[in-house]
């Protein structure tokens, strides 16, 4: 399983936010310091949600925050963000987010399989609820393994 090799410092917890822009920003920090996107990834998350609305908030408490290939996604990764307090992305009953999931994806088919990993953890409410508050990286890990 790909979500196996997700480690603790694909992790960040309890993070502030002064707004949803802010949040998108040090969600990706991980995936930027370690070469997996570029600073453009980050701003083409932050204008995709200001042209489309908030679409990758997915489920209340979660966005999946991710950008077009094009817009400097270097390899494939992914990264957890916690956000004490939640923030709100504008997202109606999803809001306010209390977990960023980054996505950098360089084609349109390699993630396929991580997501299908993901989705199977998101749908569980109690394993989510774990996720939510997880006081630490490696709580958040174990839970996510």
């Amino acid at each position: 399983m790909l979500l196996e090799q997700i480690t603790t410092k694909d992790v960040q917890i309890g993070l502030q936010a002064a707004d949803w822009e802010d949040a998108v920003r040090k969600a990706a920090v991980p995936l930027l310091e370690s070469g997996a996107i570029q600073q453009s990834y980050i701003e083409g998350m932050i204008e995709s949600v200001h042209t489309n609305g908030p679409y990758f908030v997915l489920a209340k408490g979660l966005a999946l925050a991710h950008a077009r290939p094009e817009c400097g996604a270097n390899r494939l990764a992914l990264n957890f963000t916690t956000f004490d307090p939640p923030v709100s992305f504008g997202a109606g009953s999803n809001d306010p987010v209390r977990l960023i999931i980054t996505l950098a994806a360089t084609d349109p088919n390699s993630h396929i399989d991580l997501l299908g990993e993901l989705a199977e953890v998101l749908m569980d409410d109690t394993r989510m609820q774990q996720l939510f508050d997880a006081a630490t990286p490696e709580e958040f890990c174990a839970v996510l393994g």
